[in-house]
């Protein structure tokens, strides 16, 4: 498995829609329902900076291919690339143990 941290800034009309809570409720909703039918995905954590709005996740994915396959994907379109100021910043890890099932490698 792997461990995908995604991290960018919000486009400045995005930011300032989200900033009402009942919206960014509404969004990030759509978002999970959305990332329970992406093939491979096995958990994703949502971040925010509660200084900046700059947003992000943790993913974790059943195999490389799985997450290659995200990043061409529409949903990657919409709650990634549409929404983002400039590039995604992404880092990719092998996911190495957890709390519940322990050591993984």
């Amino acid at each position: 498995m792997i461990a995908v941290i995604v991290k960018f800034e919000l486009k400045d009309d995005i930011r300032k829609q989200l900033s009402d809570i009942n919206v960014a409720k509404k969004h990030i909703q759509k978002v999970v329902e959305g990332s329970r039918k992406i093939p491979g995905l096995k958990e994703k954590f949502f971040i925010m900076n509660p200084k900046t709005a700059a947003q992000g996740a943790m993913l974790i994915w059943e195999k490389q291919e799985d997450f290659d396959g995200y990043l061409k994907s529409p949903e990657y379109q919409a709650t990634v690339l549409d929404i983002c100021k400039g590039k995604p910043k992404i880092e990719v890890y092998l996911h190495t143990a957890n709390l519940t099932q322990g050591v993984l490698i």
